[in-house]
């Protein structure tokens, strides 16, 4: 009789495999972590600065004011300092702090990952953009921290002359409790 030789993977076989598995996926989660945190952070800097941008620009050529402000539902400015859930950009030629209507918003946003924690400066949930480019009153902060760790990842400022910019923090505490 003639012996068929049986085709396959051993147990060792298996079980070296599963460990050289274990070990590169122990290696990889966390640095993919970081690349996430890292897209995140990136995103909500791009587009919160191309967002106040943008209001400034539509202020200026639609000659009426135009407001960013924090929102939960794409439609309505909340009342708090909180930005994690998103904003909006609006036409507010009456200076009333909420969109006149559904055709009044211009942009909208929504959250920009759950990794990440944005507010606004205390008492300053809304910025105003006037048909001069200004922003008055005083500079808008919006910060963002890491909701993991309480790392404070940096800020987008908006000064009275209505000029966005944003600055990059690494490894300093949180100025709040995300």
């Amino acid at each position: 009789m003639m012996r068929q030789d049986a085709n396959g993977f051993t147990l060792i076989e298996l079980m070296v495999t599963l460990v050289v598995m274990a070990v590169l996926m122990g290696i990889g989660v966390p640095s993919f972590q970081r690349l996430q945190q890292s897209t995140r952070t990136a995103t909500a800097f791009n587009l919160l600065t191309t967002s106040m941008a943008l209001a400034r620009m539509a202020a200026v050529k639609q000659r009426a004011p135009v407001s960013v402000c924090p929102s939960s539902d794409g439609r309505h400015c909340r009342g708090d300092t909180v930005w994690d859930d998103g904003w909006i950009v609006f036409a507010d030629p009456t200076r009333a702090k909420q969109p006149a209507s559904a055709e009044a918003v211009l942009q909208r946003f929504d959250s920009v990952g759950a990794g990440v924690a944005l507010r606004s400066t205390a008492g300053r949930s809304l910025v105003r953009f006037y048909p001069s480019g200004m922003a008055y009153g005083s500079n808008l902060s919006v910060r963002l921290c890491s909701k993991k760790d309480s790392t404070h990842l940096g800020s987008i400022i908006v000064n009275n002359a209505g000029r966005p910019r944003s600055e990059r923090n690494h490894g300093t505490p949180c100025p709040f409790a995300p």
